[in-house]
């Protein structure tokens, strides 16, 4: 049997890129060893990016049931007492989404599989691990172990997406080696369901005791997630029995509810785990693609490892799909380990840098980090070092270097509040998940000579004019946006990501060179 695409791993990563693979009409095989999906959460943050990517999807109604946006967080010391407080209420939704939202994976990971199992044309092998995997200029080919009889089955591909995770079969086939950022830490993550009976108090904490560096978060409903930093000489049996977790937990449950008895409730998981800082030294080799933990793994401290797996497998789909449909070049899906390695490479560091910060058992270290956040009370500028909000830009790949540089390049494009739509329409989903152009505040009349000439052709009609009485400029974010970077017009990605942008001096000429640049961006080799 031949597929178009073999997709290894069937988690969160794997389940988002068997949706939108699966949603263009390929022949799919997804290979699973578990046939459940593991009922205990592991991610528990989405930021407004990956909300897009799921808007995208279909998915933006039944994840309104499943999420709990982030109101802010409080950093608190050794004695409990406040740090400093940092409130998201009136961040800027540049997504149109929050930017900081909790859900529950398990259910997360269920409304991926029912989406994915609507979908005629793919294969599903769960129970099953991959054994063998050669691969060839022209195709993969594959061999999939039944894990109960041992039977093995021979199936073949065009492409392979490696979604399985840390210990990655794929990526260990392709003898893809791993930079390791020196960063491993221990600590015990647990996920407490609170008793019914106590309506418990949403806020978020960061507890900067560098005897025991705590986090503790509502996620949804009454799932609390909290994190232990374990302490050199600790015993990691001992650390995580049932009452040294409540132990634990007892001189802050108060934060939760006043009257919460810590005896209450029920821990579902106390299981130690490594924060790892590790990245593949590629991203593919020949036809063969990682996505997910099996490209990169990154400490939680930014909330991003399952996000960035889902942001690749959006990078990659359009780009794979654009030349399994021979509209690009091959060469375009050189782009894809260019800019992922970029954006997981900052994550992997910013992550890292923000667990120094709150994680430091250094009695000195967190004196002068107590002292210097508490100044941000009187100076706000001084909460930048506990930043949650960030450009995830890349420099390197699809994207205009040259021509017309310029900082937005490389950058996702602001989404207006996703309250405002035209006939049904959100922003997102006018382009339609092509390449488009779009012009600001230009006379019509220029604007209909231009969208009308030969070299717009590439964009198949795709090309729209926000001027400021358009729906999209009503909030505001578009229209600051476009003056605050001089934008006249903008060349959109299929993924929403700025490709390249002019000013408003000889606009016809500008817009023509930069979309013949694209034109050989796509169908010759990319710089």
């Amino acid at each position: 049997m031949h597929y178009d695409i073999a997709i290894i791993g069937y988690g969160p990563s794997g389940a988002v890129a068997a949706n939108l693979f699966g949603a263009k009409g390929y022949r799919i095989l997804v290979v699973e060893p578990k046939e459940e999906i593991w009922d205990i959460p592991r991610a528990v943050h989405l930021d407004g990016q990956i909300q897009r990517v799921l808007h995208s999807m279909g998915l933006s109604n039944q994840m309104n049931n499943i999420t709990d946006a982030m109101t802010g967080i409080n950093f608190l010391n050794a004695k409990g007492k406040s740090i400093v407080s940092v409130d998201f209420k009136d961040n800027p939704k540049l997504n149109g989404y929050h930017e900081d939202v909790m859900f529950d994976q398990p259910k997360y990971e269920t409304l991926l599989r029912k989406h994915a199992n609507g979908l005629p044309n793919i294969d599903f092998k769960l129970g099953y691990h991959l054994s063998k995997l050669d691969t060839l200029e022209s195709k993969n080919d594959l061999e999939i172990t039944n894990n109960e009889t041992n039977d093995k089955t021979l199936i073949s591909s065009t492409y392979v997406i490696g979604a399985d995770g840390a210990d990655s079969f794929v990526r260990k086939s392709l003898d893809i080696q791993l930079k390791d950022y020196n960063y491993d830490e221990d600590w015990v993550v647990v996920d407490y369901m609170v008793d019914d009976r106590y309506v418990i108090n949403r806020d978020r904490y960061q507890i900067c005791d560098y005897k025991r560096p705590t986090t503790l978060l509502p996620i949804t409903n009454n799932h609390v997630r909290w994190e232990f930093k374990i302490n050199p000489g600790d015993n990691v049996n001992e650390i995580t029995s049932d009452k040294n977790i409540r132990d634990f937990m007892e001189p802050h449950l108060w934060r939760l509810h006043p009257d919460i008895d810590k005896n209450s409730g029920v821990l579902s998981r106390a299981s130690k785990y490594t924060f790892h800082g590790l990245m593949a030294e590629k991203f593919s080799s020949n036809n063969c693609f990682l996505i997910g933990d099996a490209a990169h793994q990154t400490p939680p401290f930014l909330g991003q490892g399952m996000c960035q797996g889902a942001k690749d497998a959006y990078n990659l789909c359009w780009k794979l799909t654009g030349v399994l449909e021979k509209k690009y070049d091959k060469k375009i899906l050189e782009s894809y380990s260019k800019e992922r390695k970029e954006i997981n490479d900052f994550g992997i560091k910013a992550a890292i840098e923000q667990g120094n910060v709150i994680g430091t058992q250094n009695k000195y270290k967190a004196m002068a980090r107590d002292a210097f956040l508490s100044l941000a009370r009187i100076f706000p500028k001084l909460k930048g070092s506990l930043s949650f909000g960030y450009k995830w830009q890349f420099t390197n790949g699809l994207l205009d270097k040259d021509l017309y540089p310029n900082n937005i390049n490389g950058r996702i494009i602001p989404h207006p509040d996703i309250s405002l739509n035209h006939n049904g329409l959100l922003f997102d989903d006018i382009f339609e998940n092509k390449f488009a152009l779009a012009f600001f505040d230009i006379n019509e009349s220029l604007f209909n000579k231009i969208k009308d000439s030969q070299s717009l052709k590439i964009f198949d009609g795709n090309v729209h004019l926000f001027n400021k009485n358009n729906i999209f400029m009503s909030d505001k974010k578009l229209l600051n946006w476009k003056v605050q970077n001089k934008i006249s017009a903008v060349i959109i990605r299929p993924d929403m990501h700025v490709y390249g942008c002019c000013d408003f001096e000889d606009i016809i000429f500008k817009v023509d060179k930069l979309t013949k640049k694209l034109h050989e961006d796509l169908y010759a080799k990319i710089s």
